[in-house]
């Protein structure tokens, strides 16, 4: 009879909070529209993945038909577009430091004549390193058009003596590096950034949703009282019932974005789906157990509300995708182990790249699944709390 009971309080709590769920826009929004408008945007936001066409400008202090083959160059790179041509260098930098461009190429007086007679010149590159992926990007496109220019004074030698331009390259460049990119050959940004900031910003939602929904039930007397009475004064029944829908809600969500991303975009995954769909699961749990537990730890809505929101924004920090952990100080690796995210950014990358390599990841999984244990203190804590009002003494608190 018991179990029954427990049954009933159970699916009494899950539909009192889809009641909750579809009355209260809010709710809807923050657990389904929010999240869906968060896939739309991380999978549109990089474009077609690729950074080309990035503006610089060319300071022609030249003026002959060298430096205008070396402007003809430099357009012709997919990486950069000279955009603007300037007089002086005061106009370039003014130019750069307002982000119009993103760098410029000096060419000084006397370029061509000291090309021509063989004399030491040079050509100055200025380019904004703030943004490393620009900067670099920057720097390598007008490398590549320089290269060609970089072998202009030997060429001429080399046509008197009679020597082929195959050999000339191997004299100008002896060592020949041929790059082979692994698992993104394309070098695009899409393909590595769009599915792992996705799940940064939605476990940031995910905590969220959660503290929330257990905050607004446990902060007054009024509605602790018709929630345990609601699941029969069974507080696992309570915990249970209202974290069902979301995962329910999550658990679709994370679905259709694997699916979009892997079978409609057609993003690098080395493993099956279904393993990466339950990979997202476990995080989806462990999210909502982290979230659950610091609530219970001290549950004061507008607190917490601040404190999970500065755990999830350190989580993008640990999850190590612009930045690598091993790379930080120990102590702050070590303390990468307390967030979620971590685990499953290790991973979903061997899942996506190294399907292989479990034996290397086995320990993040076991480190996921474990964040579930947080329920039980969870639980364990609220039931103390509750107790702690002498108004729930009367009643069995289970």
């Amino acid at each position: 009879m018991s179990e029954v009971n427990s049954h009933n309080g159970f699916f009494s709590v899950v539909k009192r909070e889809c009641k909750i769920l579809t009355s209260r826009p809010l709710y809807l929004f923050t657990a389904l529209i929010f999240p869906l408008f968060a896939l739309f945007f991380m999978t549109t936001i990089f474009g077609n993945g690729m950074i080309d066409s990035i503006p610089v400008g060319i300071v022609d202090e030249d003026n002959s038909q060298m430096s205008r083959d070396i402007e003809r160059l430099c357009s012709a790179v997919p990486e950069i577009s000279v955009i603007h041509k300037f007089s002086n260098t005061a106009e370039a930098r003014d130019a750069l430091l307002s982000k119009e461009i993103y760098g410029y190429l000096i060419i000084p007086h006397d370029f061509q004549k000291d090309v021509k007679a063989n004399r030491n010149t040079s050509l100055t590159l200025c380019y904004q390193y703030a943004f490393l992926s620009v900067g670099s990007e920057v720097m390598q496109g007008f490398l590549n058009a320089l290269r060609i220019i970089a072998v202009t004074p030997l060429q001429q030698t080399t046509d008197f003596l009679g020597i082929s331009d195959e050999t000339l390259e191997t004299i100008a460049s002896p060592i020949s590096i041929t790059a082979h990119p692994l698992y993104n050959p394309a070098l695009n940004y899409t393909s590595y950034i769009t599915f792992p900031y996705f799940w940064v910003l939605f476990q940031i939602l995910i905590l969220l949703n959660i503290a929330y929904s257990f905050g607004n039930d446990f902060k007054d007397k009024k509605k602790i009282r018709e929630c345990l009475k609601t699941a029969n004064y069974n507080l696992t029944n309570v915990v249970f019932g209202k974290l069902f829908p979301y995962i329910i809600i999550f658990s679709c969500i994370a679905i259709f974005a694997n699916v979009l991303m892997f079978n409609i975009m057609e993003l690098n995954l080395s493993y099956d789906l279904f393993s990466i769909i339950i990979i997202c699961i476990l995080f989806i749990l462990a999210t909502c157990s982290v979230s659950l537990f610091l609530f219970s730890i001290y549950p004061n809505l507008p607190i917490i509300i601040s404190f999970i929101s500065m755990f999830g924004s350190l989580g993008a920090t640990f999850a190590g995708v612009t930045f690598p952990v091993n790379a930080m100080y120990s102590i702050f690796e070590k303390f990468s182990y307390i967030f979620p995210i971590r685990h499953f950014v290790v991973l979903t990358d061997y899942l996506r790249y190294e399907s292989h390599a479990f034996l290397y990841c086995w320990k993040s999984l076991l480190m996921l699944i474990s964040f579930n244990v947080l329920i039980i203190f969870s639980i364990l804590l609220l039931r103390r709390k509750i107790n702690s009002n002498e108004k729930y003494h009367q009643h069995n608190i289970r």
